[in-house]
């Protein structure tokens, strides 16, 4: 018969790198953190067990990613699919030391630009071995520059310093402070924020008297109580975490997902309605400056008809729906870029930005008379050139502390609530506009004001290759896209409905240029738009699909896929996600032909330098990176692909 099992021995002292780390870990889920990405690595090796124990008590969810680039944008689709839902939930990444660092600065160039809350945890080495040549050892704590909303450099001999208890307090306070600056809690200003936290050997836990590793470092496990009403494990079910009292999960709740004062929370049952905003003059001591800047439009009266147009550029929150329903409210022309959440509707322009380019689009914009702008629009030149006038007043409504006016020409800023959801928009949304338009004295446009400007989309001459041609083209497999997210948005049941992340460059534009807004519900693709780079976009949709638990579709050209492919590669321990990319193969980047460089570049300079034409086979590297590959050859075959469930990792390979 097999011999008993020997007795647990006694609890092993650990070294006080695996205590920081289980403060620090404590910390993280005290404060609202439900998402982390971790990237292997020695230095960083005394955050395992902690990360494990809190995944095994059901804490947060931990991803293992393979490259520590790919796991800082993993992140970030993890806080972005958290913002679609109102919630600034920041997600972490956790690296080793050295280049593992350097890696993270693409994500959190983007995360700075998009405003979106991420937090870097980052293992180091003591300070004193910081320019001796010692391995894997370089400064750090200052690597990503003016990007951070804040920066935590955390001694190796904290704990040893102030004690276990009072060092674990103040390492947790730390924490709090760094993901409060993260979420933008007090300043509305959400970005990346770092904590360096440096360990000193030992690093790994230690071994009880019977050889095996302590609960509290695997993550033994144990009852775990029913969540609350926002999802909420309390603190005392994480098994082996230093507890030093319990926390208040309020503020849980309000460190990570509470905006900051500038943009309260979003309204429920419990929460008095808004105060009326006031938008805030950019220059409120020149009073005779307004009058200055515009002068063939003076202001009329406070309600008074005004042909405006309201634009909304690309949002990681809901405030595109805000957009819609202020267009609607007033009756203005909506000229929506597809990752605003606004795109839908009567008022809502296709070929919008085609349309100012034309004669008929010209003649109508030069009798605007107030612009309004919500998020960040930066696809076209011609709405570019329409918010750098200086003839006209132009209010921007933002979300946070930051907001787009790249030509100087704003006149107010407007901070506003957030609208909830991926809803049309309802009386409380529709309510919210009236009350944007009050505060900024706007009125109804004449009766003929939308009419001739979607007359004279209409009469547009039509478009080359009509996008329901049979045979596939570039254009076609973005409408179908497109139409297959609207599909999504109404088909029945209560299956999750897919999520949608838009590749930059060539493919978002081709979806402004030709989306069909639909009339109910307007799709909200995710687009990295903050810095608007290629790099990071099949990252971004993984964390997209790990934080939302849903089935997620990516569009992006070859271009694009090439450059971030490894990040499909998972280890095989880690879950599969429903992810479905759709590629686009034009050999190189066609986005540079639209431009003015082939104009004064040789033709062979040009396709060496700007279109960079590859040969790499997409088809099989798909394959050899685990996916189903599908190659369909009319449009027909593609929106019958698209119209299947998404179920573990497909890929729709479109040679053009």
């Amino acid at each position: 018969m097999p011999a008993p099992a020997a007795a647990p021995g006694p609890q092993a002292p650990q070294p006080p790198s695996v205590q920081a780390a289980q403060a620090l870990v404590q910390g993280l889920v005290d404060q609202g953190v439900r998402h982390v990405v971790l990237a292997p690595g020695s230095r960083s090796a005394p955050l395992v067990p902690a990360l494990l124990a809190a995944e095994a008590a059901g804490r947060l969810r931990l991803r293992v990613v393979l490259d520590e680039r790919s796991a800082a944008f993993t992140a970030l689709g993890m806080a972005r699919a958290e913002l679609q839902h109102n919630r600034r939930r920041a997600a972490a990444v956790v690296t080793t030391s050295g280049t593992a660092v350097a890696n993270l600065h693409p994500a959190v160039a983007e995360a700075d630009a998009a405003g979106i809350p991420l937090l870097v945890i980052s293992a180091d080495r003591p300070h004193e071995l910081v320019g001796t040549g010692a391995n894997q050892t370089t400064e750090q704590t200052r690597i990503f520059g003016d990007a951070l909303r804040a920066h935590v450099d955390l001694p190796a001999d904290l704990l040893q310093d102030l004690g276990p208890q009072a060092g674990s307090r103040a390492l947790a306070g730390q924490v709090h402070r760094a993901l409060a600056a993260a979420c933008g809690t007090l300043s509305n200003d959400p970005g990346p924020a770092q904590v360096n936290i440096r360990f000193r050997p030992p690093l790994a836990p230690t071994p009880d008297a019977g050889g095996r590793a302590p609960a509290s470092a695997v993550g033994a496990p144990a009852p775990v109580p029913a969540p609350d009403a926002d999802g909420r494990v309390p603190a005392s079910a994480v098994t082996g975490l230093a507890h030093s009292q319990q926390p208040a999960q309020a503020l849980a709740a309000s460190a990570a997902t509470v905006p900051g004062p500038l943009m309260p929370s979003c309204p429920g049952p419990d929460v008095p309605p808004h105060p009326t905003p006031a938008p805030v003059p950019l220059v409120p001591s020149c009073p005779g400056l307004a009058a200055s800047r515009h002068p063939a439009h003076p202001t009329p009266p406070d309600g008074a008809p005004r042909r405006g147009l309201v634009i909304a550029g690309d949002s990681v929150d809901a405030t595109g729906t805000h957009a819609r329903a202020l267009a609607e409210h007033l009756g203005w022309p909506l000229l929506a870029e597809p990752s605003s959440g606004a795109r839908a509707g009567a008022n809502a322009l296709t070929r919008y930005a085609e349309l100012l380019n034309h004669a008929s689009g010209a003649a109508l914009a030069a009798q605007a008379e107030h612009l309004v702008v919500f998020g960040h629009p930066s696809l076209t030149r011609p709405v570019s050139a329409l918010l750098a006038r200086n003839d006209l007043p132009i209010d921007v409504v933002t979300s946070t502390a930051r907001w787009t006016d790249v030509a100087g020409t704003a006149s107010r800023v407007l901070p506003t609530a957030l609208l909830s959801g991926h809803q049309p928009p309802t009386d409380a949304a529709q309510a919210g506009a009236a009350q944007v338009a009050a505060a900024l004295g706007l009125g109804p446009a004449p009766a003929d004001w939308l009419p001739s400007w979607q007359q004279a989309v209409a009469e547009l001459p039509p478009l080359p290759e009509p996008p329901a041609a049979s045979r596939l083209s570039a254009d076609a497999v973005a409408t179908a896209v497109w139409d297959a997210a609207c599909a999504d948005l109404t088909a029945p049941g209560d299956a999750p409905r897919p999520r949608l992340v838009l590749g930059s460059s060539m493919t978002i534009r081709r979806l402004d240029r030709l989306a069909v807004p639909p009339a109910g519900v307007a799709p909200h693709p995710l687009a990295n738009r903050g810095l608007a780079g290629i790099d990071g976009t099949l990252a971004t949709a993984v964390g997209v699909a790990v934080a939302s638990g849903g089935p997620v579709r990516v569009l992006l050209g070859d271009l694009s896929f090439l450059h971030d492919a490894m990040s499909l590669n998972r280890g095989v321990l880690e879950q599969q996600v429903d992810l479905q990319v759709v590629v686009l193969d034009d050999a190189g980047g066609a986005i540079f032909s639209s431009l003015e460089y082939p104009a004064v570049t040789p033709a062979a300079d040009f396709a060496r330098c700007f279109t960079t034409p590859q040969a790499t086979d997409i088809a099989a590297l798909g394959r050899a990176l685990g996916a189903v590959v599908h190659q369909p050859a009319t449009t027909e075959e593609l929106r019958e692909l698209l119209s299947r469930p998404i179920e573990g990792l497909s890929l729709l390979y479109i040679r053009l």
